[in-house]
């Protein structure tokens, strides 16, 4: 199958060697900035994506500052369609991109797509595509009119929601410590369920709509290339437009400090990496190089490992019945219960919630699945991979396992099949749960003021 998809990258790349932005359109609403997209890949389609995304009554005062922001979430946007074909020159009609630039999108498309090549078995480098700009502009045009950041005790905060626990524990610590703004792509129950649980008023929700074209849609159904596509990185883009429009001054994410492993050992692939600080540190620097909109964008949660995250969210009650983390289950708002993420979020709240807090959250208890177990060993790790989803390090899946093991054989509990399982597995080294709650890792971009807060809260 592998073969076949690498034979077909090859076919692809040569019938349909031009990816073309063309440009992008957008009007400017009383409530809301749409935008299309004008994409082509000659021969084959052209493609429209949209977007719309709410805006405040606050007025635009050079469009030249928006259309900045425009055309570089266009650039994260046509990732999903030059993806088709992977053609070798992508040509830019509608904006100037430097060389050093060039270079900052090469990354991101490198390791952005680094699970779409490797599960199509497709060897790719940085010499195998090209960026080429065909217009007279030759300059960059910073923000004229950046976002300020007013000096005062309670800062206006976008937070993208997707509907899981992580955003939940955001707008949580920030209560009573920001004026907190939900931002929610494509809303889904989840995502509005978490809002309408927190205390953030409704006249704060942010939504935006992305529209696919249909003529991507159909050609991944015929068989053109498909696969994982970095959407953290059109969260940061999307997230900095709608700040700016919004006149916020900070976009608050909600990434680990475990979205930094890789999916597969010994290389570079990683399912989080537009989650991941790698990410986020050159995001930050490319916009504040390139665009200037005066808007911070970091994550609050950088500092922290996985576990303690589940240690947060276990204290907040109004959402467990509410949040959903599962992929597969979604457009049904449910958790499916059969998935690495569903098992992943079991394993990770199991030490901080007694089996009846699991049960209102999943129904049945996971690690009663024998089923599960070609997933439970690539989460431990002793596999070669972990699997292509959002989930914690080797290390804190097994802290928690064993932390709940060591809670069961405490209290003279029967071991469901998974847990053991695990105790009888050799060579699993021994790892403290507390250990992984107590870290704090420094490497993060959050600004003072948030930072402090952590700090304040003894976090």
């Amino acid at each position: 199958m592998e073969n076949d998809k690498a034979k077909l990258f090859e076919e692809l790349r040569t019938k349909y060697p031009k990816f073309i932005y063309k440009g992008y359109t957008y009007a400017i609403g009383e409530s809301s900035l749409d935008i299309d997209f004008n994409f082509e890949i000659p021969g084959l389609s052209q493609f429209n994506p949209r977007w719309s995304i709410k805006k405040s009554e606050s007025k635009i005062t050079d469009p030249k500052d928006l259309e900045l922001l425009i055309f570089n979430l266009g650039m994260v946007e046509l990732i999903s369609y030059w993806k088709l074909t992977c053609s070798p020159k992508i040509i830019i009609n509608c904006g100037y991109l430097s060389s050093e630039q060039i270079k900052w999108w090469k990354k991101l498309f490198i390791k952005g797509l680094g699970e779409f090549f490797y599960t199509n078995g497709i060897s790719f480098n940085y010499d195998m595509f090209e960026f080429r700009c065909d217009n007279s502009q030759n300059n960059i045009n910073f923000i004229k009119n950046p976002v300020a950041v007013a000096d005062n005790s309670n800062p206006k905060v976008l937070i993208p929601v997707g509907g899981g626990k992580d955003s939940a524990v955001t707008i949580n610590l920030l209560e009573n410590k920001a004026d907190r703004y939900g931002y929610v792509i494509n809303p889904r129950k989840a995502c509005i369920d978490t809002l309408n649980a927190s205390s953030i008023p409704e006249d704060k929700y942010i939504f935006v709509h992305r529209t696919l074209d249909p003529n991507m849609l159909r050609l991944n159904a015929e068989g053109f290339l498909n696969g994982h596509t970095p959407f953290s990185a059109m969260v940061a883009f999307s997230a900095v437009l709608t700040a700016f429009l919004n006149d916020i001054p900070y976009v608050a994410l909600s990434n680990e400090s475990s979205a930094n492993e890789a999916t597969v050992l010994g290389s570079d692939v990683n399912h989080q990496y537009s989650k991941s600080f790698e990410f986020e540190a050159d995001f930050v620097n490319y916009e504040k190089e390139y665009i200037k909109s005066g808007v911070h964008y970091f994550s609050l949660l950088r500092p922290f490992a996985e576990v303690k995250i589940a240690e947060f969210f276990s204290k907040y009650k109004e959402y467990h019945e509410i949040f959903r983390s599962c992929n597969a289950g979604s457009k049904l708002d449910i958790w499916c219960n059969k998935c690495a993420k569903c098992l992943f979020v079991y394993i990770i709240l199991s030490p901080f919630l007694d089996e009846s807090g699991m049960l209102k959250i999943f129904g049945e208890n996971l690690l009663d699945k024998d089923e599960l177990k070609p997933i439970f060993d690539k989460l431990i790790g002793i596999m070669p991979e972990k699997p292509f989803e959002c989930v914690g390090s080797y290390n804190e899946v097994n802290a928690a396992l064993q932390e709940l093991l060591r809670q069961y054989e405490k209290n003279g509990m029967s071991l469901p099949v998974l847990l053991e399982y695990y105790r009888k597995l050799p060579g699993i080294p021994k790892y403290n749960l507390q250990d992984y709650c107590d870290s704090f890792d420094n490497d993060n971009l959050i600004p003072d003021y948030f930072l402090n807060l952590l700090k304040d809260m003894g976090k």
